[in-house]
């Protein structure tokens, strides 16, 4: 033992010279000694205070002393070695720089707390019965932070010999916490709460605690929705105004609710109310969609493998099929701009500019721990992306766990990349450029789709931007990842939850998920039995260009006129109809086009992002026109309108003179009339309609539509109508019944949940992680590593994956492949969420933007963030 501290020394004093500034250790150090001084002239005051709160005041200041002086020697062991696990000098950063970081938010925090004690100790005013909380809670959590630095000196004895910051297999976290004291988890969500952030996150923090405190309550609680909801409204309030209680409720959850628990909080994002906040808060974009992509046969071709068909070497995509079978896969296109030959944007439009085909495209994947949200959520921040960047986005909501655990995620990003590679010009790009993007999951997707192109041959991204991403999903301990233990937004068990989840699921989940996919199958069968026994299929006629039945139905000539003339329309002609007609899809959209695949008869299905009783929006792209299902097969055009409800569940039987009538009002509505073009084929024209009074009365021009006095007061009905629905669908989801899927009954459940002590932290560890590098891209051989894209990695001081992002960095440069690292102080892991409401998330969210313009080598019109680097 002496010998390791005598060499300790020697180490700091050859490594630190050339990479830790010489001012750092006496600055952090004199921050203890001032709060030390200011705690012994507190002690000396309520020395003679006989008073219950004047003794414990007393006491609470000497204590705070005791631990002080406990975390020095440690600080300065870890500042000794802490810069030897850097990804570079000019970027400091890893989880030992992050306790250290802690550890002096908490003593400047604690600085400011014992002035103020100081300085109006004496005053009528001053309540002591509330700051003799405030220091005790400061003491404890001083006293859990040395803890947590004597788990650091642990792991560096792990490490020391391979330099990284994962030891190998034969440590568990098991065995470091047996060898250390335990961590009071309690102090780091009470009083304290947020203390390690910027101001500007920490009542958002609070909020979101203090809203997942009370949602556990509903959620667990029986009863009707009114009591549930009168609960809820009681419920919040008592832990805002008691930290001790929220701390522990908070705990508990973490340790005690199941992954189903998680994903009920966090969807809360997805609700009705939520999905209306972008349109309104956000930058305004000209395309907002979401598109399905069927299933079908992939074929792309090895780059520089010939142009020819002879001498051209193409792979086959796997479809997805894991964990359920194959099934579309949805995906949301968003875009500042219209632009030539997007999906579902008409080429001869006059009323909106179209531009050209952007030289780039992002390729975004949602966060979520594998567990939650979806592109709708983190449309805040991606509004404002392709704003400032230019270029489409294409936002991939893959299937979450643990309905659909690795790879099935994974399976539908990769396909879902090539199908985009192959159908560029559908979303408004010529594809030169093409670069990953994601936060959190989505980022360890983006990595495992890069190396499933470069494993297949195929064209691998020009760019990789991937923030605070998990690169080993294993429980294997690092200073960082025991940074969840006092996350607001990411608690220790929740983590471990979404990653068994996801990387490692029951076998009761997996017979589940079996059975719910043979369910979902036999009414997807169902349904398509009914749609092709009612749906009346058009062939064409050779010669005429006349439409005829394929079954024998009734005769039409009841539709008059009407019918003649639909059946004389070519495809071209239906083809410039329908983009005549189609409405721009956007949050208010309720229409859907569908484009059937050349080869299976699958559709590519543009499905409005919500429901047609969102609240009205005034954007140029928000007045839906829904079409009656109509199926237009022809030699020209394979192009489908269809009602969205139609997808995936049988729709219900409709009689033929239904179609027919369908038909008919298609034609009365939307082909006003026909004339001859120069080819001697008829095509549909603009029948003049008389206006009414009320449309004559123009009050408003946005856009490209006039809105009379009466559709104004229509539209502002509905939109208050739709937003008093909206208010009661989230409460009723809120409040709603949820069933506890978890061992033993409610009532034991609720016991642990108000449990005045915690169980060990290491008790969620107990299950194996495959080692799979799909899984982890740690584990990806150097062979396909040093084929990587120019990589950009983002991260915060703060984040439980920071120790992934140096290791992965480090891994990259080792293997001289181009790659950056970002570290951001004072953001939480998720920033990008709060990019709208943080003054300092934005600042992050305009670095990401910086970063990513990079990669597609595109100069941008944002001021220069500056360059947040390093923590200590």
């Amino acid at each position: 033992m002496d010998s390791e501290q005598s060499q300790q020394p020697q180490e700091q004093e050859v490594e630190s010279t050339a990479t830790v500034p010489s001012a750092e250790e006496p600055q952090a150090l004199m921050l203890f000694d001032s709060l030390i001084e200011l705690c012994r002239n507190n002690i000396n005051f309520f020395e003679g205070d006989d008073t219950e709160t004047g003794l414990r005041l007393h006491g609470a200041f000497v204590g705070l002393i005791d631990h002080i002086e406990m975390a020095k020697p440690l600080v300065r062991s870890v500042q000794g070695f802490m810069h030897v696990y850097d990804f570079d000098p000019s970027v400091p950063g890893n989880g030992f720089r992050s306790f250290l970081y802690v550890v002096e938010c908490c003593v400047k925090t604690a600085l400011k707390l014992t002035r103020y004690v100081m300085e109006n100790r004496s005053t009528i005013l001053f309540r002591k019965a509330l700051y003799v909380k405030e220091v005790e809670a400061y003491n404890h959590l001083m006293a859990s932070l040395c803890t947590c630095l004597q788990h650091a000196q642990t792991l560096r004895e792990w490490t020391r010999e391979s330099g990284a910051l994962f030891p190998d297999e034969s440590h568990s976290v098991e065995e470091l916490f047996s060898r250390g004291g335990i961590i009071n988890q309690y102090c780091f969500y009470g009083r304290c709460l947020g203390f390690q952030f910027c101001d500007s996150i920490k009542p958002l923090l609070k909020f979101i605690s203090i809203g997942m405190a009370g949602f556990s309550e509903g959620y667990y609680s029986e009863g009707g929705r009114l009591s549930k909801a009168t609960s809820l409204m009681y419920t919040s309030t008592k832990y805002m105004l008691d930290p001790e209680l929220r701390a522990r409720r908070i705990v508990n959850i973490s340790q005690n609710s199941n992954v189903d628990f998680c994903k009920a909080f966090w969807f809360l994002a997805e609700s009705e109310m939520m999905h209306s906040l972008p349109s309104f808060v956000g930058f305004k974009v000209k395309v907002n969609r979401v598109i399905t992509i069927p299933p079908e046969p992939i074929q792309l071709k090895k780059p520089g493998t010939g142009t020819g068909d002879e001498s051209a070497v193409f792979v086959d995509i796997p479809i997805p099929k894991s964990h359920g079978g194959a099934a579309p896969i949805k995906a949301r296109l968003i875009s500042a701009v219209k632009r030539k030959g997007m999906i579902g944007e008409r080429s001869n439009s006059q009323r909106s500019t179209i531009y050209p085909a952007s030289r780039g495209m992002l390729f975004h994947c949602h966060g979520g721990g594998f567990v939650a949200q979806s592109s709708k959520s983190h449309e805040s921040y991606l509004r404002e992306w392709a704003v400032n960047l230019n270029v489409p986005i294409l936002s991939i909501d893959y299937s979450l766990a643990p309905e659909a655990p690795f790879p099935r995620a994974l399976e539908e990003v990769f396909y879902a990349y090539c199908w985009a590679l192959r159908n560029c010009e559908l979303l408004g790009t010529t594809g030169e450029r093409i670069i990953l993007a994601g936060d959190s999951a989505g980022a360890n997707l983006n990595l495992g789709c890069a190396m499933k192109a470069i494993e297949l041959g195929i064209r691998r991204p020009d760019g990789i931007f991937i923030a605070y991403c998990p690169v080993l999903i294993s429980f294997v301990p690092s200073p960082a990842r025991m940074l969840c233990l006092m996350d607001p937004l990411l608690p220790f068990g929740f983590m471990m939850r979404c990653l068994k989840a996801y990387a490692c699921p029951s076998l009761e989940v997996l017979e589940e998920n079996r059975k719910r996919h043979e369910q979902r199958q036999a009414i997807v069968n169902a349904g398509q039995q009914m749609r092709n026994n009612n749906v009346v299929t058009l062939v064409p006629a050779s010669g005429n260009h006349r439409d005829e039945p394929l079954d024998r139905t009734p005769d039409r000539s009841d539709s008059g006129d009407d019918n003649s003339m639909w059946e004389q329309l070519n495809s071209a002609n239906t083809v410039q109809l329908q983009n005549q007609h189609l409405s721009p899809v956007s949050d208010t959209a309720s229409d859907t086009l569908a484009l059937k695949s050349q080869s299976l008869g699958n559709t590519i299905d543009i499905i409005s992002p919500d429901e047609s009783n969102t609240i009205t929006s005034l954007e140029e792209d928000s007045q839906p026109i829904t079409l009656q299902q109509v199926n237009l097969n022809t030699e020209r055009s394979n192009v489908t309108v269809i009602d969205d409800l139609d997808m995936d569940m049988p729709s219900d039987i409709s009689s033929e003179q239904n179609t027919n009538q369908n038909v008919s009002n298609f034609i009365n509505s939307y082909v006003l009339d026909t004339t001859t073009n120069a080819a001697g084929e008829l095509e549909p024209i603009l029948r003049p309609v008389s206006r009414s009074q009320s449309e004559e009365n123009i009050v408003l021009d946005i856009g490209r539509e006039a809105i009379s006095v009466q559709n104004l007061q229509e539209r502002v009905t509905t939109a208050a109508s739709n937003f008093v629905s909206k208010v009661s669908t989230t409460l009723t989801n809120i409040t709603a019944s949820k069933p506890i899927a978890t061992g033993g009954s409610q009532n034991e459940l609720q016991s642990n949940l108000d449990a005045l002590i915690a169980r060990s932290p290491s008790d969620e560890f107990i299950f194996h992680v495959p080692k799979d590098s799909h899984l982890s891209p740690y584990w990806a051989s150097d062979e396909v590593l040093s084929q990587f894209p120019p990589t950009n990695i983002l991260t915060v001081v703060l984040d439980p994956c920071l120790d992934d992002c140096v290791m992965f960095a480090k891994r990259l440069k080792s293997l001289n492949r181009s790659v950056s690292l970002d570290i951001l102080p004072g953001l939480p892991h998720g920033f990008l969420n709060f990019a709208t409401i943080s003054k300092d998330a934005h600042e992050g969210s305009k670095l990401c933007v910086q970063r990513i313009a990079e990669l597609l080598e595109i100069p941008t019109t944002l001021d220069d963030p500056g360059t947040k680097q390093g923590c200590c």
